[in-house]
């Protein structure tokens, strides 16, 4: 009798503390926590108790950013590049081929394998390519420049020369107008300056009946356009009579730029000389020099 009424007092205590415990459970905030379990049986009293697991709420701000990168390498693995097609490597092989020889200076020759076949055939396969496009663009401009250079030397129809080819590559760039504009100005200017400077020279016969050129001996410390003023007269009656030169000058290597000077401004033939070390500072012409 005594162990029953103490089992039973046992059972009164533990059924009093779980009614509390349950109380305690409803009071709590449900805004705070939310509670998940399971049932557990005891297996000494039989009675289901619930287990509590507290976990923290998450706010929806929380929720959607915890997406978002979950989310995230799923957006970059869509934008990953694709592998190249067989025509996209036929393209980029021929602007590779391109570059290179824009690098080498290949540009319209040799025929098959020059900078602008390659690009053409590249925008042909894929127009509007950036880097073809660039390309052409770039073999335009060497040639406008290398026109620039040959004119401000005199060397006119080697300008006019290069300014085709780059027409050749790209008829439609606005440089190469440019270009053309810009040498017929400095053409026109140096006209102009060898009109208003005339040059002063002594016509004499020689024993050979050759008319001779006097220059200045201070001929090179003049101005590009002084020189050229000085040296016209001469340009222009070699160019009439087709004469060959004598250049008599004490320094070879001003005797030979006179020489350039007046063969680059003589279009229809080559012009032939011959430099004789004396200082005279006198230039012939002469008829079938050295034939």
């Amino acid at each position: 009798m005594r162990k029953k009424r103490v089992f039973f007092l046992i059972v009164v205590f533990f059924l009093t503390g779980c009614q509390k415990n349950a109380r305690l459970l409803d009071q709590m905030p449900p805004q705070q926590e939310r509670a998940t379990g399971a049932e557990v049986r005891s297996e000494k009293t039989g009675l289901s108790l619930l287990v509590i697991d507290k976990q923290p709420l998450q706010s929806p701000e929380s929720n959607k950013i915890t997406q978002e990168v979950t989310q995230a390498p799923k957006t970059s693995m869509a934008t990953a590049k694709l592998p190249l097609t067989a025509a996209e490597k036929l393209t980029l092989s021929l602007i590779e081929q391109g570059e290179q020889a824009l690098l080498e200076y290949r540009l319209l020759t040799p025929e098959g394998d020059n900078a602008n076949v390659y690009f053409q055939a590249a925008l042909g396969r894929e127009p509007g390519n950036y880097r073809a496009i660039q390309g052409i663009a770039t073999i335009v401009d060497v040639y406008v420049q290398w026109a620039w250079e040959a004119a401000k030397i005199r060397g006119y129809s080697k300008a006019d020369r290069y300014l085709e080819s780059a027409q050749d590559v790209n008829p439609h760039d606005p440089t190469i107008i440019e270009m053309r504009s810009r040498v017929s100005d400095l053409m026109s200017q140096r006209a102009m300056v060898t009109k208003q400077a005339p040059l002063k020279v002594t016509d004499t016969k020689q024993k050979d009946n050759e008319t001779g050129y006097f220059l200045p001996k201070t001929l090179f410390s003049m101005s590009e356009d002084e020189i050229i003023a000085q040296i016209q007269p001469i340009i222009d009656d070699v160019v009439k009579t087709e004469s060959s030169l004598a250049i008599y000058w004490p320094s070879d290597k001003e005797a030979r730029l006179i020489y350039q000077i007046i063969n680059s401004r003589v279009t229809a033939f080559r012009v032939r000389a011959m430099i004789f070390h004396r200082s005279d500072y006198r230039v012939e012409l002469q008829q079938n020099i050295g034939g």
